[in-house]
């Protein structure tokens, strides 16, 4: 009778143990999941605050996508707003280094915008700016693959847009002329003199 206990508590060991793992992993993932949204979503909103502050023109922003052919140009971040936005966003970033999300910055999937357009960067209308992040956060367990969610790597985007009316227009005293972003390329060689 002892062997036939200790069989049967296998097979029923055997038959629980896939749904018991399933639980312990979806468990893990999902409280894995809910961490990364909330540590992007302070990132975009660190972002965006320092957006209201210091918003940079809407050409320098289009720069991202089309750079410009000069040679000194000093890429992206070169601008003061810019740079000041999304060392707002790296402020806080805990958990999006090393292999887990392999390596991946998540200032490389910041979007800086103004819904209502460029014109709206003023003081009398205050219009929006927005800070998107757009991470893709790889998951703990291979729960995600085996359920085929996320594609076959088992990741999951998380999309974050924090929009704050503009505060300031990047005035900065120990900055000649006063003024911290740059309008354009020209604009950036004179204030970086």
């Amino acid at each position: 009778m002892d062997r036939r206990n200790t069989g049967q508590s296998i097979v029923e060991m055997a038959l629980i143990l896939p749904f018991m793992l399933l639980v312990l992993f979806g468990i893990m993932e999902f409280g894995y999941i809910i961490w990364a949204y909330s540590t992007v979503s302070q990132a975009a909103r660190n972002g965006a605050e320092a957006a209201a502050q210091v918003p940079p023109y809407e050409s320098w922003l289009a720069y991202r996508t089309n750079p410009p052919a000069d040679s000194d140009y000093p890429g992206f971040r070169g601008d003061a707003c810019v740079n000041t936005i999304l060392a707002a966003i790296e402020s806080d970033t805990t958990l999006f280094s090393g292999d887990i999300n392999r390596n991946r910055r998540v200032v490389d999937f910041v979007t800086i915008r103004y819904p209502n357009g460029g014109n709206t960067r003023n003081l009398r209308d205050r219009g929006p700016i927005e800070v998107e992040i757009s991470y893709p956060v790889t998951g703990l367990t291979p729960l995600f693959q085996l359920l085929r969610i996320g594609g076959s790597e088992g990741t999951i985007t998380l999309r974050v847009i924090q929009r704050r009316s503009i505060e300031n227009l990047g005035m900065d005293p120990t900055r000649p002329a006063g003024v911290a972003c740059a309008r354009n390329m020209a604009e950036w060689r004179e204030l970086n003199q």
